[in-house]
């Protein structure tokens, strides 16, 4: 008689991997708006950047223009006016913005990503 031994998932494994699966899609759903947020930030610096008299313009109209290219793209939840630091050097104006999110995860658990992006203006 020929005896096979059975292979397979079991059901008990596939419930475990459907939990890992799951918390590793939810972890993503709470990690990706972030990240769409900086990329937001860095196309809105690179346009600034790319925009002439850039480097004459006043600390508060840089930081009005790069709020404006954030409103647009729907990026103003987290990066706010006080995140932003505009400093004179000698090759030009540094534009530079740091900040930080924080999202809940699980129970007391949370998401920290700290952004920091910096341009010249020239």
């Amino acid at each position: 008689m020929n005896v096979r031994k059975q292979s397979g998932l079991t059901l008990i494994g596939f419930f475990i991997v459907l939990a890992i699966s799951l918390l590793f899609a939810y972890a993503a759903m709470r990690l990706v708006p972030m990240y769409l947020e900086y990329h937001a930030l860095t196309s809105a610096m690179a346009a600034l950047q790319k925009e002439p008299g850039a480097k004459k313009m006043s600390p508060l109209k840089i930081k009005q223009s790069i709020e404006n290219k954030l409103w647009v793209s729907y990026a103003t939840d987290n990066i706010k006016r006080e995140n932003m630091r505009i400093s004179k050097k000698s090759d030009g104006v540094n534009v530079r913005v740091t900040y930080e999110v924080r999202k809940p995860f699980l129970g007391n658990v949370d998401l920290v990503a700290r952004f920091d992006h910096n341009v010249v203006l020239r």
